[in-house]
């Protein structure tokens, strides 16, 4: 059974990825620059999972980066040209082997064949840079799911201290679900199955579940994510909808977050980080 590593949020610019996380009571990691044109400011969580909110911070290496094929600027590209921003658009498993993952794809046929390999800068709390390496590999795009799947492998020796940038404001602690909209078709239930290693399981309600190692994917129709959280699809096609994370006191969350865009439900508070209603963060109360 697999595990989460991280959720690929896209927006405009990193500037207001971090005004609006930061509104949301987040410690947002200082702004990190990729060889191939894009560029992040991600939120660490206790549990090892993080978000990480993506920009185009050159425009020229990511222009150089879609005509030398990369795969995760090409995707993320299709992506801000089809799509409202902010939205997630990717969802990264963790991996000890991306190429063996890949293979493993390839031989059910549901494999992108290119990987990218790539190194980065990260600045830590303290100031203190590391260098971390990274390979990614990627599941084939289906017309039927809105993200792109990938394999995310750490290829450094020496995990960076993220404990300073793991403390937030409004309490967080660690990923619940992750909220998936839409009709899920008899192909893309097949490729989920295959990443995660785990069953879809349908629920009485009309939704369904995927059990993963350390969140589970949670597959709501149009009506009961209305109901649940207040999204509003605008098409029936499977989306990430939205991230429900782990605090333990729901009042120091309320207190941290800026009330707009802001709504409670079922003992929930659900932000949108967005002037749609997707993308959501929620935030549920799990006593230590």
């Amino acid at each position: 059974m697999r595990a989460i590593d991280h959720l690929v949020l896209s927006f405009d610019d990193l500037a207001t990825a971090r005004e609006r996380l930061g509104t949301l009571g987040f410690t947002v990691a200082p702004d990190a620059a990729h060889p191939f044109g894009t560029g992040n400011a991600c939120v660490f969580l206790a549990d090892g999972v993080y978000l990480e909110p993506l920009a185009v911070v050159d425009a020229v290496a990511q222009s150089d980066a879609l005509a030398a094929g990369n795969v995760f600027v090409a995707r993320d590209a299709a992506f801000r040209a089809e799509h409202d921003l902010p939205g997630f658009s990717g969802l990264a498993f963790q991996s000890a082997d991306a190429l063996g993952d890949r293979d493993a794809l390839a031989a059910q046929d549901v494999a992108e064949p290119a990987t990218v390999d790539f190194s980065r800068t990260f600045r830590q709390g303290n100031g203190a840079e590391a260098t971390l390496s990274f390979r990614l590999a990627f599941a084939r795009l289906l017309p039927g799911f809105i993200a792109s799947l990938f394999f995310c492998e750490a290829r450094h020796s020496n995990a960076p201290d993220r404990s300073g940038l793991a403390r937030h404001a409004n309490g967080s602690k660690g990923l619940l679900r992750i909220v998936l909209v839409g009709t899920v078709d008899e192909e893309t239930r097949r490729l989920l199955e295959t990443i995660a290693g785990s069953t879809l399981t349908s629920d009485c309600s009309g939704g369904a579940t995927l059990a993963l190692a350390n969140v589970v994917l949670e597959f709501l129709t149009p009506s009961l994510a209305q109901a649940h959280y207040g999204v509003a699809p605008v098409d029936d096609r499977p989306r990430l909808a939205g991230m429900v994370l782990a605090v333990a006191d729901l009042d120091q969350a309320r207190a941290a977050l800026a009330p707009d865009g802001v709504t409670e439900r079922d003992g929930r508070i659900v932000a949108t980080l967005g002037s749609a209603s997707t993308p959501f963060i929620a935030f549920e109360e799990r006593p230590s």
